[in-house]
């Protein structure tokens, strides 16, 4: 792919998504050169918080509301209730318990007692759990637990932002799929992971595909679509997932793309372009594929260059800075024109921002030259084991070329096992699972 600037650079970048009934295929992406050192990990940019030593409990049963009734360290028993919270999949209730103000040794127990010593109630304490052997569940020592079924385990998951790309990453094999929301949902998400699809569909697209992998597929935190024009948070409280009142859009990006961006001469700039090659040799896509950031046209390989060049040309001239991304081959190309400030690397980073993630705690997931370019940020990466030729071949000049980190792997892994279940193997081998 080719990402032309209205400001006269050429970039590379990556940024195909389904044809929609035009000979459009995918064309692999064109390798791309861009540093990430070992230091660039050190640097953790996201706001260090101090926090005071805590027990989150989190708490799976048929229950729409609990209470954990306990002691700590000693102390007298009370009620720490079990709640529904925002990003934590439904079926888990969760408790957070504060430890300052208990008394000395209540952060790690003391005098032989347990930190936490506790048995769990439905919200009217008509029904009980208690461990199957007798006497209560305890805790020894602060951090994040899950109770299931009687079995109470400490949540061992490193907190990570997993931000994959959806078709031949994370799905395909429903397996696998399956595999991944099963370990997202009972230790990932529970250890305040946050979750991301960077992917070229767009919204409507994306909860088609929800709904028909309602089974296997985990419920992202956030969406980022349409070539990085367009983020997505979920918004629990206007309705289901796979229904467009599940998410909102966040204002803050789109507001950042509108700078020095005009649709209106973006259009123009096309239709300008059209009128010079021709209707049989460029065409606008589908409605549904254009967006208040992005312009998509259909262009014929012999007229790509000339296109472009006028697009760019009518850009500059209308005071409009803007990526020129053509993408595809078998006779035809997409051309996507959107702001400057647009792309799946830029909304990545935005993204973690939001929720407060450094780059050594953010690991993308991709398969193919579509992905290469939020592979090549700051952050960890991973290349599943299906990964198409051209982007196999760029991840290992990649890792040839890049420093190892101090821990002594590479930021960039190429995994054996393919789309989801090689996600896993990544995140194991990075130490998020």
């Amino acid at each position: 792919m080719q990402v032309a600037s209205s400001r006269g650079q050429a970039l590379r970048g990556s940024q195909a998504r389904p044809a929609a009934g035009l000979p459009l295929r995918p064309r692999r992406v064109a390798r791309l050169a861009c540093s990430a050192t070992a230091e660039a990990l050190r640097s953790a940019d996201a706001p260090a918080t101090s926090v005071a030593p805590a027990i989150k409990l989190f708490y799976r049963t048929g229950w729409d509301k609990a209470v954990a009734h306990g002691s700590l360290a000693g102390a007298s028993w009370k009620d720490f209730p079990l709640v529904k919270a925002a990003g934590v999949p439904n079926r888990w209730l969760v408790a957070d318990i504060p430890l300052e103000g208990e008394g000395e040794g209540a952060a790690a127990g003391s005098n032989g007692r347990p930190l936490l010593e506790f048995v769990v109630a439905d919200a009217a304490k008509q029904q009980w759990d208690k461990p199957q052997s007798g006497g209560n569940y305890q805790v020894d020592s602060p951090g994040v637990y899950s109770l299931r079924g009687g079995s109470l385990q400490r949540v061992a998951a490193r907190p990570v932002m997993v931000v994959s790309d959806l078709d031949g990453t994370m799905v395909g094999d429903d397996a696998a799929t399956g595999a991944f929301k099963s370990w997202w949902e009972d230790a990932g998400a529970l250890a305040g992971g946050v979750l991301v699809y960077n992917t070229g569909r767009s919204l409507q697209s994306f909860l088609d595909l929800l709904k028909s992998k309602s089974g296997c597929m985990a419920v992202p935190d956030a969406l980022i679509l349409a070539v990085g024009t367009c983020v997505y948070l979920r918004n629990p409280s206007g309705g289901p997932a796979d229904s467009p009142s599940g998410w909102r859009e966040d204002r803050d990006w789109s507001g950042q793309l509108d700078q020095s961006w005009s649709l209106k001469v973006a259009r123009d700039a096309c239709y300008k372009a059209l009128a010079e090659v021709g209707k049989d040799a460029m065409h606008f896509r589908p409605a549904e594929e254009q967006n208040d950031h992005k312009v998509t046209c259909g262009v014929a390989d012999p007229q790509a260059a000339q296109v472009v060049g006028r697009v760019n040309s009518e850009l500059a001239a209308g005071g409009v800075a803007a990526n020129v991304i053509t993408s595809g081959h078998g006779g035809w190309k997409y051309l996507d024109v959107v702001p400057i400030r647009a792309g799946k690397l830029e909304a990545l980073n935005h993204v973690r921002r939001h929720f407060g993630f450094s780059v050594a705690s953010t690991v993308a997931c991709g398969d193919s030259g579509n992905d290469i370019l939020m592979l090549s940020g700051e952050n960890l990466a991973i290349v599943v084991g299906n990964a198409q030729p051209d982007l196999r071949t760029w991840a290992q000049q990649r890792q040839a070329a890049e420093a190892p980190l101090p821990s002594g792997k590479h930021r960039l892994l190429q995994a054996t096992k393919k789309e989801a279940l090689g996600i896993l193997e990544g995140l194991e081998h990075f130490g998020f699972k």
